[in-house]
């Protein structure tokens, strides 16, 4: 079992070069704000999250779950990884275009504003996908 010595050691270490080009590369060239350094957090809401090992970039499916009304945990899933040395920029690209578009695909209009929120982000009104927004100052269950 590794400890978290171990972990953070691990995190602290310099990424391969191949790695940090493919870093670099999503940086400059996606059109989604982009921020986070090991781990990179592209969009707002955030659509994919890319996580640089050592050895290898995964690529995360950000989830959200609320356990309380004003308190989320986040849980990404993850949607496969690259290794530096057998895997190729454009498999890390396709991926991360790939979890982009299927979580853009779970984002619902709010029936009240008609802006387009994460699940995450949406409530109910008279069951309506409400946007938190339109919901503030309400009392209303998540």
């Amino acid at each position: 079992m590794p400890s978290k010595l171990l972990d953070a050691l691990l995190l602290a270490m310099p990424l391969s070069p191949t790695l940090e080009s493919w870093r670099q590369h999503l940086i400059k060239h996606l059109n989604y704000p982009v921020q986070g350094a090991q781990s990179l957090f592209i969009g707002d809401p955030v659509l994919v999250i890319v996580s640089f090992q050592h050895d290898r970039a995964e690529v995360l499916l950000p989830a959200m779950e609320w356990r309380h009304h004003d308190m989320q945990t986040t849980k990404p899933s993850s949607r496969g990884m690259v290794d530096d040395r057998s895997g190729s920029l454009e498999q890390l690209l396709a991926l991360v275009e790939e979890c982009i578009a299927l979580r853009l695909k779970s984002f619902h209009e709010c029936s009240h504003c008609g802006k387009r929120c994460a699940p995450e982000d949406l409530g109910s009104l008279m069951g309506e996908p409400t946007c938190r927004e339109c919901l503030r100052g309400r009392r209303v269950l998540f």
